[in-house]
């Protein structure tokens, strides 16, 4: 099963990005509410750090301070993810292995500046979110609910 990292890496993203890819892979008739795509776009939402702000925020119920330092820590991770996507020199398993870098580190900032119940919370959200993701790429997910170690 050797796309389950790189479909790990995309998951990620969805979800850090406040889930929006998740529940809105179908392409939809709508006028939209938000950015357009950018060009060469055509199955990622453009990556907004404000509206990531204000979902973590209202999920994780941040603190004033927290919302102060992980503003900048999306806003880095969002620019450095766009540039990657916009990126056609790279093969695509370097262009999967750079954003699952990127994903990382920023994990690990935003983590840095979480309570640990807040944190429970993050990563219940970012696995719920890939599970989605998954079932709607028809992949079996596996019931791992039961080996929550971490």
């Amino acid at each position: 099963m050797n796309r389950l990292p790189a479909f790990a890496a995309f998951a990620l993203v969805a979800a850090l990005s406040g889930a929006a890819i998740a529940q809105q892979s179908a392409p939809a008739p709508t006028t939209g509410g938000g950015n357009p795509p950018a060009a060469g776009n055509q199955h990622m939402h453009k990556f907004d750090a404000q509206t990531q702000l204000e979902r973590l925020t209202k999920q994780l119920q941040l603190t004033t301070d927290q919302q102060a330092k992980i503003g900048p820590m999306l806003q880095q991770r969002d620019q450095q993810l766009e540039a990657l996507h916009g990126d056609a020199s790279l093969k695509p398993a370097d262009r999967r292995a750079k954003a699952q870098a990127i994903m990382q580190d920023s994990e690990g900032q935003i983590g840095g500046v979480l309570t640990q119940q807040q944190n429970d919370k993050w990563k219940a959200m970012r696995e719920k979110a890939m599970e989605r993701m998954q079932e709607k790429r028809g992949q079996k997910v596996p019931s791992s609910s039961a080996s929550t170690g971490g």
